[in-house]
């Protein structure tokens, strides 16, 4: 174990209580959240509501892992910073008390990246499995995400087995398998977002034509919630690679945060589809009651003498 001088103990001390509170902070949202997004999706009516509903939960439930890891990690971390503060006035701790709560730490904080690399694909593709339904389910659209998904997966899961084998728990920036992992992270978010608010502008645009004026207003609104929880989640990635560049060390408090956002940014997604909200269905914009269909199907390249009727039998229900 390394010696640590008492100043370098307190800034320690000081960082672990900063990644502890960031963490509890953004869980007790997330709670919120995902209690809602339950209730939410047992009252809507999606066809594949009992998918997304797997699906949150499991991300859910892994936020709550690494929550309690990070307690538990948390308070190991500081019961040997204590005992090295001690050291420093002469109290004598076991040394083999030390090493073996260190080497605890160790282990949870590597367990604590395994579950946030885990945590992040099902987030991800959730994020992909929208844009595959925006896009009418063609899947050369998600090929380049899914493989950047595939990429970013086999970067973190190697970075937490490369610090496991040497017993090192800073896998954040210890190695290059990390970073670079948040880098292909945020490529497919910023990929995806790309894509679906493309995609629903090209469509507003056949809309406008038929429609009028009054319906890009709601196509916009739906591009802002895209871009909106795209950026909830790639600013804690940004971040990263920004501290990681100037002061490692604290890419733990992003890290911290990032372990929560990346389960509160999905089930925003999934609570705005369960209620409807995150586009408007044909019948809103002809003033009838609400329809089941969406207007992703519609075009600018289908004829503009197309009934109107036959847009609301192909219309797609789900993830917009």
């Amino acid at each position: 174990m390394p010696e640590l001088s008492r100043k370098e103990i307190n800034w320690s001390r000081e960082l672990f209580l900063y990644c502890v509170a960031a963490e509890w902070f953004l869980y007790g949202i997330n709670v919120v959240l995902f209690c809602f997004c339950v209730r939410t999706l047992y009252r809507c009516r999606l066809r594949n509501r009992r998918a997304l509903f797997i699906a949150v939960s499991a991300i859910f439930l892994l936020c709550t892992i690494h929550w309690a890891l990070q307690l538990v990690n948390a308070a190991e971390l500081l019961m040997v910073l204590e005992m090295m503060a001690r050291a420093l006035k002469g109290v004598k701790s076991p040394q083999k008390e030390l090493v073996n709560r260190a080497n605890r730490a160790n282990q949870l904080n590597i367990a604590m990246g395994a579950v946030y690399v885990l945590t992040n694909l099902i987030a991800d593709s959730i994020f992909i499995y929208r844009c595959y339904c925006i896009w009418d389910f063609r899947k050369r659209i998600i090929v380049a995400p899914f493989v950047l998904l595939v990429a970013c997966g086999g970067l973190g899961f190697a970075s937490v087995i490369a610090c496991g084998m040497e017993g090192f728990s800073e896998f954040l920036f210890i190695t290059i398998f990390f970073p670079l992992s948040v880098i292909f992270s945020v490529l497919t978010n910023v990929l995806l977002m790309a894509l679906a608010a493309g995609r629903i502008w090209w469509i507003g645009r056949g809309a406008r034509a038929i429609m009028g004026p009054a319906v890009v207003k709601q196509y916009r609104t739906v591009i802002a919630m895209i871009l909106e929880s795209g950026a909830l989640y790639c600013t804690p990635g940004l971040m990263y690679l920004a501290f990681f560049i100037a002061s490692p060390p604290a890419t733990q408090v992003i890290f911290a945060a990032l372990a929560q956002i990346v389960g509160i940014a999905p089930t925003i997604i999934v609570v705005r589809v369960g209620l409807g909200n995150s586009v408007d269905s044909v019948e809103s914009f002809r003033g009838g009651p609400q329809a089941q269909g969406t207007v992703l199907d519609i075009g600018p390249d289908l004829d503009l003498d197309l009934d109107l009727d036959l847009w609301d039998q192909k219309a797609n229900l789900e993830m917009v």
